[in-house]
C-alpha cells in the first residue's frame, strides 16, 4: 500500500515518478525544490504555474501519483461517480484532447454482471451520434481495468442547476426538454430505450446566443438542426448557434435495453429491485413493473418527471421510500405542477428573507404546458406522445408563441387551436427552412379512450336500466299481494 508523502523530497520523487510533466518541467521542479520551503509551498507553485490540479497533488502526498495515467490519458479531476464506476476530467497525451473518461471501479471488476453492463454502455454509446447525445470517442481495457473516453462537456446537469437556481422559467424549461426530446428520437431510430432518463443524466453546456437574442425572457428563432439525422424531420437548433440556455445532452446509456436485467445492491440513486431497473423519482409505471416490455413511451414518462421538476423544483413524488415511489408513480397523480412551483418559489422567497410578493421568475405556467405535462407524464403508454419526435414538434410551437408572445396563461384565453410544424420537400433537400401550418382542434378522444369509455357508458346504461325494471316489478309484485 503507498504510503503518504511528508516531506518536500519525497513529494519530487513523487511528482517525477507520476509521469504527469515533461522533462523540462521536471527538470525546473527539482530546481524549485532547492528554493522551497516545503512541500506546501513547492505545491502551490505548481498549481499557479497550472503545471498539476489539485487533485493530482492530493494524490501525489498519498503516495498514488502511479494511479494518474491511465494508458493514454492522463486524470486531471474527479468530476463524478456512481455505483458501477468513476468519471475523471482526463486529458489524452498524443491528441493533446479533454475528456470525460469513466473508468470501472476496482471492486466491480470481478463482477461479470457490472462488466456487462458497462460493455453494454459502451457499444450502445458507439450506435449514436447527435447534438443532443454525449459522443463516445474510446474504449479499451487495460491491465485489467475498462474505460471508456467521452466527449467532455463543460458545463453542469439540470439536477446541479436546479439546486442551485431553483425552478426554472417555464420558456428555458421547455427548451431544454425539446433538445433532450430530440436526442432520444435519435436513439429510438437505432433501436434504443434509455430507461434512466432524470436531470442528472441530462448536461447542459455554458450558453452559446448571439447578441441580438440576449433579451430576458424571449425564445429566440428555431432553424433546423443541420446536423440532426434528416429522416428524423424534427425542426431544431444549428449547433453553437442561438442556444441562450446552453445544450443538452443525454449522458450514460448504461441502462439502455440490449440485455438481460442486472441485479445488484439497493441503493436510492439507482434502484434495482428484482428485475426493476431506473430511478425511484423519474420511473415510468410499465417499467416498474417489467423493465423489459418497456419502450421509448417510458423514456418520455420519465422526460415529463424531468420538465415537473425543472418547473416545480422537486420530483412529482418527493416524499417516501424508493419502494412507496415506485406505487405513487403507478395510482397516484402528483400534486399540481402550478401549485407544486408556486409554494417552492415562495419558500426560497422567504428563505432569502424577500417579500413573497416579487418573484424573480413568473409562477405561471401556461395551460398548454401543464396539458402536454400530463400528457407525457399519463399512466397508460398509449395516451403519452407515441415518438419523441412528436414531443418535440409540440415544444416548439409552443416555444414559438412563448416568444411572440401569442401563448395563453389562463384558460379562459386559450384557443380552440394549435399549429403544428410540418416540413416541406425544400427542408428535405437542405433549402432553408419553411413551415407549413395546419389547423387542428384540441386533442380529440382516441380510438384507444373511445374504446375504454364507450363499454362503460353502455354497462352503466344497462345497470341503470335494470334497476330501474327491478323496481317496477318489485312494485307491482308489492301492490299484487
Amino acid at each position: 500500500m503507498a504510503m503518504p508523502i511528508i516531506s518536500l523530497t519525497n513529494f519530487v520523487d513523487g511528482i517525477c515518478a507520476s509521469r504527469l510533466l515533461d522533462a523540462a518541467q521536471r527538470d525546473e521542479v527539482r530546481r524549485l525544490k532547492k528554493s522551497a520551503k516545503d512541500a506546501r509551498e513547492l505545491a502551490h507553485e505548481l498549481l499557479r504555474r497550472d503545471w498539476l490540479t489539485t487533485y493530482q497533488i492530493n494524490q501525489i502526498f498519498r503516495g498514488q501519483g502511479a494511479g494518474l495515467t491511465l494508458g493514454p490519458f492522463i486524470l486531471l479531476n474527479r468530476i463524478g461517480e456512481g455505483g458501477m464506476g468513476q468519471i475523471y476530467k482526463a486529458k489524452q497525451k498524443l491528441l493533446q484532447r479533454i475528456v470525460a473518461l469513466k473508468v470501472i471501479r476496482k471492486e466491480c471488476l470481478d463482477n461479470p454482471k457490472v462488466i456487462l453492463r458497462f460493455q453494454r454502455e459502451i457499444r450502445a454509446a458507439g450506435q449514436l451520434s447527435h447534438p443532443h447525445v454525449v459522443r463516445a470517442l474510446d474504449a479499451d481495457q487495460i491491465n485489467g481495468t475498462w474505460y471508456f473516453a467521452m466527449e467532455y462537456i463543460d458545463g453542469r446537469d439540470l439536477a446541479q442547476l436546479v439546486k442551485e437556481k431553483g425552478p426554472l422559467p417555464v420558456a428555458q424549461a421547455c427548451e431544454y426538454i425539446r433538445q433532450a426530446a430530440l436526442g432520444l428520437q435519435h436513439a429510438f431510430e437505432r433501436g434504443l430505450v434509455h430507461r434512466d432518463i432524470k436531470p442528472a443524466n441530462l448536461l447542459v453546456t455554458k450558453a452559446v446566443s448571439s447578441a441580438r437574442h440576449r433579451v430576458r425572457g424571449r425564445v429566440p428563432p428555431q432553424p433546423r438542426d443541420r446536423n440532426a439525422k434528416q429522416s428524423s424531420g424534427a425542426l431544431s437548433r444549428v449547433e453553437g448557434q442561438h442556444y441562450p440556455w446552453g445544450m443538452v445532452k443525454i449522458l450514460d446509456m448504461g441502462l439502455a435495453r440490449r440485455a438481460g436485467p442486472i441485479t445488484g445492491p439497493f441503493t436510492l440513486n439507482l434502484t434495482m429491485i428484482g428485475s426493476v431497473i431506473g430511478t425511484p423519482d423519474f420511473i415510468a409505471p410499465e417499467q416498474a413493473r417489467d423493465s423489459h416490455s418497456s419502450d421509448i413511451r417510458a423514456d418520455l414518462y420519465s422526460l415529463g418527471c424531468t420538465l415537473y421538476f425543472l418547473l416545480a423544483g422537486q420530483p412529482p413524488f418527493p416524499h417516501g421510500m424508493p419502494t412507496d415511489k415506485l406505487l405513487q408513480h403507478q395510482f397516484n397523480q402528483p400534486q399540481s405542477v402550478v401549485a407544486a412551483r408556486r409554494d417552492r418559489l415562495l419558500k426560497l422567497k422567504k428563505a432569502q428573507n424577500s417579500s413573497p410578493g416579487t418573484l424573480d421568475i413568473d409562477s405561471r405556467i401556461p395551460p398548454a404546458v401543464v396539458r402536454l405535462l400530463q400528457r407525457m407524464m399519463a399512466k397508460k403508454p398509449v395516451d403519452r406522445h407515441q415518438t419523441p419526435l412528436e414531443l418535440a414538434n409540440e415544444l416548439q410551437v409552443i416555444l414559438k408563441k412563448m416568444s411572440n408572445g401569442t401563448l395563453p396563461m389562463d384558460e379562459a384565453a386559450d384557443d380552440s387551436t394549435v399549429e403544428l410544424p410540418v416540413l416541406t420537400d425544400a427542408d428535405a433537400a437542405g433549402a432553408p427552412t419553411k413551415v407549413a401550418v395546419v389547423k387542428v382542434a384540441k386533442r380529440p378522444m382516441r380510438r384507444q379512450e373511445r374504446a375504454r369509455v364507450v363499454p362503460l357508458v353502455l354497462a352503466s346504461l344497462g345497470a341503470c336500466v335494470a334497476l330501474l325494471i327491478g323496481s317496477m316489478i318489485a312494485v307491482i309484485l308489492s301492490r299484487g299481494g
